[in-house]
């Protein structure tokens, strides 16, 4: 009879290693299940920084490449008073070509609405490249501006711009 409680006492040894390697096992599953869900979540936040990288970096590149400049005579400045609009003339002297409709222009500081300004360039074409001169007739307000000193801003799509002060 008093080898039976040694059995017993082997036995339940032994469950109690089985309960351990079952506990072990068990953490070791959540350890690895938390392990993927941070790697996925890093992963995530590190392709969405990379593609924002890259969009940046190409608009970085484009405004790089693009150069405008107002060729006019700051002195004598066109104006029509018939039409009320004064002509400035603004080269592309980048490397990228813009589409000209999207061009915004600014008059002392303010900005003149797209339909008080009419686009073309001197060639006719529709895109406005490397060279081209695209001609802005510009209705300002006040027409015709004041005596004096004034200063035009035009800028392109991807936001470059090119400005010039000029005399009325």
């Amino acid at each position: 009879m008093m080898d039976m409680p040694i059995i017993d006492q082997h036995r339940s040894l032994e469950d109690n290693r089985a309960e351990t390697a079952v506990t072990h096992m068990i953490f070791f599953i959540a350890a690895i299940i938390l392990a993927i869900s941070v790697v996925a979540l890093v992963s995530a936040d590190v392709q969405s920084m990379m593609a924002s990288s890259g969009t940046s970096s190409k608009l970085l590149s484009e405004q790089m490449r693009t150069d405008l400049t107002v060729v006019n005579d700051p002195e004598i400045i066109p104006y029509n008073e018939l039409s009320k609009t004064y002509t400035f003339y603004v080269k592309n002297t980048g490397k990228t070509e813009l589409v000209p409709e999207y061009v915004t222009v600014l008059v002392d500081g303010i900005l003149i609405a797209p339909e008080n300004v009419d686009v073309s360039l001197v060639d006719g074409d529709v895109v406005w490249r490397p060279g081209d001169i695209l001609t802005l007739d510009v209705v300002t307000v006040p027409a015709p501006l004041e005596p004096g000193d004034h200063r035009i801003l035009v800028a392109a799509e991807n936001g470059k711009s090119g400005a010039m002060s000029f005399k009325t």
